[in-house]
């Protein structure tokens, strides 16, 4: 992925540099869209000189565009004068730009026809401007806005240093659409194959010539991923060939990052007393490590196989470390799911006075951060909770404020 990657920013560079050309239009995925962007960006703060200025709206309809453009760039024209000195700022954007009664196709010229007054072309000034809409809603419609910008048959002054970069649809075919007749069109499919970074991680494995840290970390990520199909026997010589060198090297957290993967492969295939003995292994690195994330996974895993053995009171205290954890992570969604494991395994010990507590926590969590899949279940167990305790004059009211 990593060199389609840097193919992408080798042809945009291109592009820039050259002179026939006006309009580069990348045909790509929706998926695809933000790499593009990403590009885009990179190259402008690779760029001393060339004005770049990027829109990442969905494309609706050729006015709904136009606007949200505008007040894109509105924006970050008010911010840049915001903070530069009176002789640096820049000057207002037109009101052909901004008036909404105009013809969306004459507002967005406008907008270019900005962008070119704020470059000087006499010394190799370009000025960019790419629109990487995330989705096209009517690409007919966007393709006939496009073509608007192109040269009939004349340049336009704005044309004169500017560049414009625009993702369209992966179906895109210039022959058969609006741009077909302009000469100054190229086009430059950009597409991430589904097999793109695995691919990667085996060219950087099996190459020689790559530091063996990196050889390395490529085998642990590719031992993941065959873990995820289902290939185990490979998985496992991953693992064991980079734990070898990991813990020879003594960084600890990738130590436990792939004794939790061997932990995965045997709960894969049912043998939890192999799985628990690893997981119990991989606590040693991770806490030595000192990352709350790793330390979090290895006690979840846990907590998981004790609960699933029916071993209800250690299952209890894992998933109270836990709650710990994710408390100091500050992660909302896996504090509410924590919580609700918790109260799952006091229920099992007939705690029905602690399930409570930490089903209504998760409850307000997930009340709070409108966390809408989880919430119902949660409210279930409480429910459940409190006709366990006796508690039917509390159950009512708790039924009626959560209904409301």
């Amino acid at each position: 992925m990593r060199k389609l990657f840097e193919q992408l920013l080798a042809t945009i560079r291109e592009f820039v540099k050259q002179r026939d050309d006006l309009l580069l239009v990348v045909p790509c995925e929706d998926t695809d869209v933000p790499l593009l962007m990403k590009a885009l960006r990179d190259l402008d703060r690779e760029s001393g000189t060339d004005l770049f200025l990027l829109f990442a709206e969905d494309f609706d309809a050729p006015a709904s565009f136009v606007d949200s453009l505008a007040l894109q760039l509105g924006e970050e024209h008010r911010l840049t004068n915001e903070s530069a000195p009176d002789d640096a700022k820049l000057p207002p954007l037109p009101d052909a730009f901004t008036d909404r009664t105009r013809p969306p196709a004459a507002r967005l010229q406008a907008g270019l026809e900005y962008g070119h007054g704020l470059i000087d072309v006499r010394v190799g000034q370009h000025y960019v401007w790419g629109m990487g809409p995330g989705g096209i809603t009517n690409a007919a419609s966007y393709l006939k806005l496009l073509a608007t910008l192109l040269p009939d048959p004349d340049i336009r002054p704005w044309m004169r240093g500017g560049r414009i970069v625009a993702r369209v649809p992966a179906s895109f075919h210039l022959e058969t659409s609006p741009l077909a007749r302009s000469p100054r069109v190229r086009v430059r499919p950009f597409a991430i194959p589904p097999d793109a970074h695995e691919s990667e991680l085996q060219a950087t494995a099996g190459d020689p010539k790559a530091p063996i840290g990196d050889r390395m970390q490529a085998e642990v990520q590719l031992g993941y991923l065959d873990l995820a199909y289902g290939r185990m026997s490979k998985a496992i010589g991953r693992f064991l060939k980079s734990l070898a060198f990991f813990q020879w090297a003594e960084i600890a957290s990738m130590e436990a990052l792939i004794i939790c993967g061997l932990g995965d492969i045997a709960r894969r295939e049912g043998n939890l007393k192999e799985a628990l003995h690893w997981y119990r292994c991989a606590l040693v690195p991770a806490g030595k490590d000192g990352s709350p994330m790793l330390q979090a996974t290895v006690v979840q895993h846990l907590a998981a196989i004790a609960f699933q053995q029916q071993r209800f009171g250690e299952a209890e205290e894992h998933y109270s470390e836990l709650v710990a954890f994710k408390r100091a992570m500050i992660e909302e969604n896996g504090l509410a799911e924590a919580l609700e494991w918790q109260g799952l395994s006091q229920e099992r010990l007939q705690a029905y006075d602690r399930a409570v507590d930490s089903w209504y926590e998760s409850a307000l969590i997930c009340k709070v951060f409108d966390m809408k899949e989880r919430l119902p279940r949660v409210l279930d167990h409480l429910r459940r909770g409190y006709h366990a305790l006796g508690m039917h004059q509390e159950l009512a009211q708790f039924s009626a404020e959560w209904s409301a």
